[in-house]
Parts: C-alpha cells; sequence; structure tokens
C-alpha cells in the first residue's frame, strides 16, 4: 500500500512540473491560422548609399511564420540579391544588405524593385517596393583589381586571334558583369581548339607572404545558349612566376549563358612547365593568359592530332570575361 501511495505522490508531481509540450510542426497558428499581412513591405530607406556604413534592410511583418523569399532585382543590371527565412517578419536581422548580389552581375547605380513573395498551403502573398542605389559598395579589402575593361584593356596586355569566321576579341559595351564594358572571347575556328588569348602582366608582390591555399583568382565568365555555341567550349587559365614556372586551371565546359563568378584558389593550379623550384610563390606571378578553347568541327587535319567535332559545325564559340581580379582569404563578393 505504502509504494502504491510513493508512486501516486511521485506521478502527480512529475505532471505538475512537465513543461508544456511543444506543438509538432509548429504551433496551431503556424498550421492553420489564416495568413494576414500586418505590414507591408518597405525598405529602411529610399536611397540606399552603400559607400558609408549605414543600415539598409527591409520590413514587413505577417501573422504567421512561415518560409519566405525577398528578391532584390536591379533594374538596368539585371543583379539579384536574395534573401530567404523562415519567420513572421523582415527587419535587420534578416535582410540586412551591403550592396552585394548573389552573383554576377554586379548591381549599378540604379533603380531596384524588391519582391517578397510569402506562401503558406492555401495562400501566396507577393508586395513589392523600389529603391535606389546612389552608391555602390567598396572594395572589398586585399582586392586587387587586374582588368575590369571599363577604360579599355590593361596597359602592354599581348592579345592574339587565330584565323577564323566571326572573331570578336574585342572590349564590347552592354550587359557586363561589372560596369557597363566587357572582354568578348569567341568566333569559329574549325582546324584548331584554339581560338585566341590574351596575357595581361601583373605585379603581385604584395602577396609574397600569402598562401597558395588563400590566394584566389576571381573573374567573370559567361558562355551562351546551347545550341548557338559549342557545348564542349572552354577556357583554360595560365599564371606565370618570375622563375619561369606555369600553372594551369581548365574551365570546362563553359555551357551557361549568364554571368557567373569564377574563384579558384592558386594551389588549385597544376605546373604545366617544366619545375623551377616547383613551388607555388604567390608573390612571384607577373602574367595571367587566359585561352578560350573549343573542339574543332573540322573537316580536314585538326591541329595538334585532336580528333573533331562535327556536332560543331556552324556553331559560334561564346567565352565572354569581365572583372579578373585576386584576392585573399575569400573569394570575391560580387
Amino acid at each position: 500500500m505504502r509504494n502504491i501511495i510513493y508512486i501516486f505522490i511521485a506521478v502527480v508531481f512529475l505532471s505538475c512540473n512537465r513543461e508544456k509540450p511543444d506543438f509538432l510542426g509548429g504551433s496551431l497558428n503556424d498550421q492553420f491560422g489564416e495568413l494576414l499581412v500586418l505590414d507591408s513591405l518597405t525598405s529602411s530607406t529610399s536611397d540606399f548609399n552603400f559607400s558609408i556604413v549605414s543600415p539598409r534592410f527591409f520590413e514587413a511583418q505577417w501573422s504567421k511564420n512561415l518560409n519566405w523569399q525577398l528578391d532584390v532585382v536591379g533594374v538596368q543590371s539585371g543583379a539579384t540579391k536574395s534573401f530567404t527565412g523562415f519567420s513572421s517578419k523582415l527587419d535587420i536581422d534578416n535582410t540586412s544588405w551591403n550592396g552585394s548580389a548573389n552573383d554576377f552581375p554586379s548591381f549599378l547605380t540604379e533603380s531596384c524593385v524588391a519582391t517578397l513573395v510569402l506562401s503558406d498551403n492555401i495562400n501566396t502573398i507577393t508586395m513589392s517596393t523600389v529603391v535606389s542605389i546612389t552608391e555602390l559598395k567598396p572594395l572589398q579589402d586585399n582586392l586587387m583589381l587586374v582588368a575590369d575593361f571599363e577604360e579599355g584593356m590593361p596597359v602592354n596586355t599581348i592579345k592574339f586571334v587565330q584565323q577564323g569566321e566571326s572573331m570578336t576579341f574585342n572590349i564590347e559595351s552592354g550587359q557586363a558583369a561589372n560596369g557597363t564594358s566587357y572582354y568578348a572571347m569567341g568566333g569559329i575556328v574549325n582546324w584548331d581548339y584554339y581560338l585566341g588569348s590574351i596575357k595581361v602582366p601583373v605585379e603581385t608582390e604584395e602577396y609574397i607572404n600569402v598562401s597558395p591555399l588563400l590566394l584566389y583568382f576571381n573573374m567573370a565568365l559567361i558562355g551562351g545558349v546551347l545550341g548557338e555555341v559549342p557545348a564542349n567550349q572552354f577556357m583554360k587559365i595560365y599564371l606565370r612566376e618570375d622563375d619561369g614556372e606555369r600553372y594551369s586551371y581548365e574551365i570546362n565546359p563553359v555551357n551557361w549563358d549568364t554571368w557567373r563568378l569564377v574563384s579558384i584558389p592558386y594551389s588549385e593550379f597544376v605546373l604545366e612547365s617544366d619545375p623551377a623550384n616547383n613551388t607555388k610563390d604567390p608573390g612571384t606571378i607577373n602574367q595571367i593568359e587566359i585561352m578560350s578553347l573549343s573542339c574543332p568541327s573540322g573537316p580536314g587535319t585538326i591541329v595538334g592530332g585532336g580528333t573533331a567535332c562535327p556536332e560543331n559545325m556552324g556553331l559560334q564559340v561564346k567565352t565572354d570575361i569581365d572583372f579578373i581580379a585576386f584576392s585573399t582569404n575569400e573569394s570575391y563578393q560580387p
């Protein structure tokens, strides 16, 4: 009898001290409550000046926690910055913006449309607001800009272009990855993989004590629409050092039709020359070479003895580049 009483007291004690159970999958309101907008989408300021340190963010509030997405799109550049989360509001904690984009292209000084999408199992609500970028974000620390083609080619750049059809190795204006100008590389060469290249001199003494693991080569790169460009077009990047060593990295294939950031640690480049000290020395890089390549369609003899790709007949290579830069410790942030 005494044991039964003890057990009863223990059960009552535990029941009285038991914390309120969590609802599986969130609160009843989150699962079944009506989705209502409490505060419409607004921005902390209508003009975003990213050149100064100041909070810039978006605000909105709704009636329950759910997954949301906010996309800010540049009207002129087409650049996009996305924010996502699970909550019932937007504020400085989840939409603070420093002017960066998800990827290239980068934003310009332009108007931007911010669009918030809220969706539960029943309804989808979309809200928009407009903000203006009045000043761009500064370049990140420890960045060495090699070429952005806004004011022409870097001094002493060496350009090589094969004889071919519709060869376009020139600075072009329009939908650039950063700013308004980029370098177009492409054309049709049906007898050689190699279409052309540029060699850009650089001085990297400031990186003398930087590990190859922490030095990044950054570049914006765009291909073209498959079916209009060869599916197997590619690029090769060479970094040359003072001792004559040449290190390479191949981007193969270049099969996308929007600007993308390519960011490669120097440690991932491979030696493609006779060794000197067989050691990557970031502080002695003196030249960047960027080559545009593709499997030639033929017919006839292929330079180097490679196999032709007749499916590429009449397709024009497009491997355009922009914003060549070195950064340390992290990739460039468009």
